[in-house]
């Protein structure tokens, strides 16, 4: 949450990340149709940034963006 916020939404895009797991008191940069799920929320909580989407163990990602020697995510 700390990169600026063109990096962000440029890792974001470029993922091509249709849900987010985040946490409540962040405020990311989000593209057109990524939703975001915020993990810190209870269960049931009724909130617009909590999706009601199934998902399973056999769903989850871990994306890991680097600039290496270029500078530029990737």
């Amino acid at each position: 949450p700390e990169y600026p916020e063109d990096r962000l939404r440029y890792m974001i895009e470029d993922s091509g990340v249709q849900l987010l797991l985040t946490q409540s008191h962040l405020q990311l940069p989000l593209a057109a149709g990524v939703q975001t799920l915020a993990l810190d929320l209870e269960p049931g909580a009724d909130d617009a940034r909590n999706p009601n989407v199934a998902v399973a163990p056999e769903n989850l990602a871990y994306v890991i963006y680097t600039s290496g020697s270029t500078g530029r995510p990737k």
